[in-house]
């Protein structure tokens, strides 16, 4: 008998622990098409393709003391009791086994996934003082969600509940990338928000899943990659990524700088701005586009202008590339839709700028985005494999490294017209700041999260490769042209980079 992987230990605030058994009764699908032994409390088999790719994610933000990990904190309903909170956290554990996983690593260097079919996750229960607990939750949950989640050795969910006066006010949640990504939080939240929860704190638009589909659990979609379909549709993913290695546009190496680097060496870059906003809404509104392919579409520019001509690919003259990644969840399949597991990785997308205004680019940045979308994922050691082999052939650096994760919440950014008065008034409500996070493997990642308050910009740069001031010049110039092309539908696509 396998023995359950343990909880890990509480964070460092005064609570005691309350334990959350589970027994999943499903033990027929132990063994699936492509899983490993199973020995009637656990089963193992491969890592899908995104749980590889964020497991090594996981892995380079641990070596900078970061866990890489997933908050959520929910309001519960007055009179939900703690009992009420452990069934719910219980029945969640047994509908979703990406939760009851761990990662085994053995000594040859192979990495599996180990699902258990009973356990106890460990729930710390903290007393808030009186008038305190939404501060007090905060708290909690920076205690949860610091720490690095070493899924190895426990599981990929920490709990805590915050109680005031004895009665349960939230509950606290921090969940290892190996497990979720954004997109699976959603069912997540749905059980929650059913059983005890007011509401999902992170709201987020979901493909809905068919009515009586069985959604994929981790090692369906393991065996489903495996498999001829799976080895199909990895090929096609491949081939274009190799099309857009042999177009993007060489890295370019950094001049020497020595200055002290800031410590941390990645530093991140926060920015809200209404001029923004209404420059990305605009340009969609004009483009029929959307505010993401818009925001695509700058970086697109932003790449191309600090690069030089490309060769065409069959010989004949010469061109201008930028290229984007693109973070593709693959949510369109029904057994896919309310999968609680993570099925998002980059994409390269390559675009074509050469003569484009930006109206113009960000058409093509649509083509193009759609096809790296339809193409997906694929595994990620024959995707580093295949770049090192074209960067070699090309003789060039190439960076493959994500650049834009567009995260919409349920509401929409307003998409109109804007003028430029109306631009000028909203610039000075720019909000720039720099902050720590969990550090990713890239030179520079940008996420965009937008809901009704606007697009919440998070730059991350990593110093070793460009200084600070390269991130708020990146950001200054996004802006710049964004706002150049909300007034001028002729506005050129390359911009002149600060």
């Amino acid at each position: 008998m396998s023995r359950p992987a343990p909880s890990p230990a509480a964070p460092p605030f005064p609570a005691r622990t309350v334990p959350v058994p589970f027994l999943a009764p499903d033990t027929a699908r132990e063994h699936v098409d492509g899983a490993g032994p199973a020995d009637g409390d656990a089963s193992e088999a491969p890592l899908t393709w995104s749980q590889r790719y964020y497991l090594a994610e996981v892995d380079a933000a641990r070596a900078h003391g970061r866990g890489l990990n997933v908050p959520r904190l929910y309001r519960l309903r007055p009179g939900t009791t703690e009992a009420g909170t452990v069934t719910a956290l219980s029945e969640l554990l047994v509908r979703y086994e990406v939760l009851r996983t761990r990662v085994v690593r053995d000594p040859a260097g192979t990495v599996r996934q180990r699902v258990h079919a009973r356990g106890a996750l460990h729930l710390a229960v903290h007393e808030a003082p009186a008038g305190a607990a939404d501060d007090h939750a905060r708290t909690v949950l920076d205690g949860l969600v610091t720490p690095p989640l070493d899924v190895t050795e426990c599981w990929p969910l920490r709990a805590a509940l915050v109680t005031e006066d004895g009665h349960p006010r939230y509950l606290a949640l921090a969940f290892s990338h190996v497990a979720v990504d954004a997109y699976a939080l959603v069912p997540v939240s749905e059980h929650l928000v059913e059983r005890i929860a007011e509401a999902d704190p992170v709201a987020r638009a979901a493909a809905p899943a068919a009515a009586g589909t069985v959604a994929r659990g981790p090692r369906e979609q393991a065996a489903a990659e495996a498999s001829p379909a799976g080895r199909k549709a990895a090929g096609r993913a491949l081939r274009h990524a190799e099309e857009a290695y042999r177009r993007m546009p060489a890295a370019v190496n950094p001049a020497p700088d020595t200055r002290p680097r800031p410590s941390p060496r990645h530093r991140f870059l926060h920015r809200t701005s209404p001029a923004l906003d209404l420059a990305a809404g605009a340009v969609a509104a004009r483009t029929g586009e959307s505010p993401a392919t818009v925001l695509a579409a700058a970086l697109v520019a932003l790449d191309a202008a600090g690069t030089g001509p490309v060769p065409h690919v069959d010989g004949t003259g010469e061109t201008r590339y930028g290229a984007v990644h693109l973070i593709s969840a693959n949510r369109l399949r029904p057994e896919t839709a309310a999968a609680v597991l993570p099925l998002s990785q980059p994409v390269p997308c390559c675009v074509d700028t050469a003569g484009a205004t930006f109206g113009e680019l960000v058409r093509r940045t649509a083509a193009a985005s759609l096809r790296a979308f339809r193409a997906g994922g694929a595994p990620p050691d024959e995707l580093a494999a295949l770049l090192a082999t074209v960067a070699r052939e090309r003789g060039v650096r190439l960076d493959a490294t994500p650049a834009l994760n567009y995260r919409p919440r349920s509401t929409a950014l307003p998409v109109r017209p804007t003028t430029a008065g109306e631009l000028a008034a909203a610039a000075p409500r720019s909000v720039t700041r720099w902050t720590e996070a969990d550090p990713w493997r890239a030179s520079h990642y940008l996420s965009a999260d937008v809901d009704a308050s606007g697009i919440r910009l998070l730059l991350q740069v990593d110093t070793a490769v460009h200084p600070p001031e390269w991130a708020e010049r990146r950001l200054d110039a996004l802006e710049r042209l964004l706002c150049a092309a909300a007034l001028d539908a002729h506005c050129p696509a390359l911009p002149t980079l600060g």
